[in-house]
């Protein structure tokens, strides 16, 4: 018998059929013969996926509120959480699938006061070489290695948490789509709640082509305009802007991107992208948007 005998599974979804994922995570849930629910919230889809998503309905204990506009994820996280019925959270994004079968066992065993993350891999999909390359190189990490800064490693994809301590904290939503992860970090590091990463992760199944991973990006990129300060711990791409900052060095490095930005993006497009390619593309992005 598990200590936690409530769990709500909340995936917040946009244009992605969940159907696989939600089964899935059923056929775990009876398993732990747990009380638990499935709570999807539905961002503004459209009507394709709304009807796909729909046939979950027919599980009794999973529940789809559909949103009529598009709020973003930060949003959504922060609805699921007010929405769940259960002292316990467990959240997933939708492109994600369970990598071992005791994934749910793994959580109901970490019972207590705080955040465990179990973190994510890559499968390649050969969509974007970009993504997967990143991925696998800069994102994916052991538990030992997340620990050493739990609050700068957190990512929202796959985490667990007390109701109580969620509806504490929440996530900005001022961040619409890039760095949300970031700031919910560190209101946990504010709060001095603790941070567990733990090895319980999920297949992060991208989707997405390397345009649109780009375009993503530069998305995140400008929402760190006005919270260089606030964020410069917690961001990697901070502290490089913080040290050209200091050379007086940002109109050069804005100038530099402005005339390799085609070049730059042909590579990262392109079949052998490069990760210091990449690192520069953001950090010139960042310097330009400083200055416009």
């Amino acid at each position: 018998m598990y200590i936690c005998t409530m769990l709500s599974i909340l995936i917040p979804v946009y244009n992605v059929s969940c159907v696989p994922l939600v089964r899935r995570l059923h056929a775990m849930a009876l398993l732990t013969k747990v009380p638990f629910e499935i709570l999807l919230a539905d961002d503004a889809s459209c009507e394709e996926i709304k009807r796909e998503n729909r046939v979950l309905n027919v599980l009794k204990e999973c529940r789809i509120l559909e949103l009529n506009e598009n709020h973003g994820p930060a949003f959504v996280r922060n609805y699921l959480g007010e929405q769940a019925c259960y002292p316990y959270l467990l959240f997933l994004d939708t492109d994600t699938r369970p990598a071992g079968d005791d994934f749910l066992s793994v959580y109901l065993d970490c019972v207590g006061g705080q955040v465990v993350c179990g973190g994510f891999l890559y499968q390649e999909t050969g969509k974007s070489v970009l993504r997967y390359k990143y991925g696998v190189q800069v994102e994916v990490q052991s538990a030992v290695e997340r620990n050493r800064h739990p609050y700068q490693r957190f990512i929202s994809m796959n985490f667990f948490i007390p109701k109580e301590t969620f509806l504490r904290v929440c996530f900005d939503e001022t961040f619409h789509l890039g760095y949300e992860d970031t700031v919910f970090g560190k209101r946990l590091e504010e709060e001095g709640i603790p941070v567990l990463h733990i090895e319980n992760p999920v297949w992060h199944l991208v989707e997405e082509d390397a345009s649109a991973f780009l375009a993503k990006t530069r998305r995140s990129v400008r929402n760190l305009l006005g919270y260089e300060s606030e964020l410069l711990p917690y961001v990697r791409l901070l502290r490089w802007y913080n040290k050209v900052k200091q050379f007086h060095a940002v109109a050069l490095i804005a100038f530099i991107f402005r005339l390799f930005e085609g070049l730059l993006e042909a590579n990262l497009i392109g079949k052998h992208p490069s990760l210091w390619l990449f690192a520069f593309y953001k950090l010139g992005y960042l310097c330009r948007l400083s200055l416009s």
